[in-house]
């Protein structure tokens, strides 16, 4: 199970309930595939279409957690595998072994690969889209938020 704390921490809690343990942006990253994929399989469809979500969902957990830390003109969908790749090899035994997660990930990062090498213009596509998306909703909170500041500071 995966719970909060009260810092914004995720942690895990193992069967017993006894023992924490933080979870890594690349544990999280597994964990919340994993969900998704279970969730597109359970919605119906297909292995191609999974495959471009995963690849949607791959960008966008990027984005949100990664790309502060990354030289911006250096990404490329090869970053972005790289990061899940990363993610697979540095997931903790804990977390493949109690929850078995592994097969069906890296059964489906074989094709996620393949997709990336062979679309890459729609790879690329859907990077600077998503960006774009991310930056302006940041754009517009910060936006909100000067406003909200400007209205408390008439009253």
């Amino acid at each position: 199970m995966v719970f909060l704390n009260m810092s914004g921490r995720q942690f895990c809690k193992d069967a017993t309930m006894n023992n924490y343990d933080f979870l890594a942006k690349e544990e999280k990253l597994i964990l919340l595939l994993q969900l998704f994929i279970e969730r597109l399989k359970q919605s119906g469809f297909q292995q191609d279409k999974i495959i471009r979500y995963i690849w949607l969902f791959c960008v966008g957990y990027y984005i949100k957690y990664y790309l502060s830390q990354a030289n911006d003109h250096l990404i490329d969908r090869f970053t972005i595998i790289s990061m899940l790749s990363n993610a697979l090899k540095a997931s903790s035994p804990r977390v493949i072994d109690k929850l078995g997660y592994e097969h069906e990930v890296t059964f489906l990062f074989r094709f996620l690969i393949h997709y990336a090498i062979d679309n890459e213009e729609e790879a690329e596509g859907v990077y600077r889209a998503e960006r774009v998306k991310y930056e302006k909703a940041i754009l517009l909170g910060q936006i909100v938020a000067l406003k909200k500041k400007k209205k408390r500071r008439r009253i």
